[in-house]
C-alpha cells in the first residue's frame, strides 16, 4: 500500500526576496500580509532562517558599539587633508 503524502508546503516569496526584505523585516517595517509571508518562508526554509538570524546579530553587535561624535572641525580638517592631497 502506498502511504500518501500531504500537500506540498510551497513558500509564497523566494529566497532572493527573504534577503530583500529581511532588514525591512527585523525593523518591523513591513506590512501584515508581507510579514507573514516572510515567517512561512523562515518557518520552512532553514538557510534563510539563519541568514535573518545572522543579520539580526550583526545589527544588535553594530548597535552596541560607541557611538562617534563627529566635531564640525574634524570634518574640516579631513576636508582640507583630503583637498591637499588631490592637488
Amino acid at each position: 500500500m502506498a502511504q500518501e503524502e500531504g500537500p506540498e508546503i510551497v513558500p509564497e516569496i523566494t529566497c532572493q526576496e527573504i534577503a530583500q526584505w529581511a532588514s525591512a523585516y527585523l525593523d518591523e517595517h513591513v506590512e501584515d500580509e508581507r510579514k507573514r509571508q516572510i515567517a512561512v518562508h523562515l518557518a520552512i526554509c532553514a538557510g534563510c532562517e539563519t541568514y535573518v538570524k545572522q543579520i539580526a546579530t550583526i545589527r544588535d553587535a553594530v548597535g552596541l558599539l560607541p557611538k562617534l561624535d563627529e566635531q564640525p572641525s574634524d570634518l574640516h580638517c579631513l576636508r582640507q587633508a583630503f583637498l591637499t592631497r588631490i592637488h
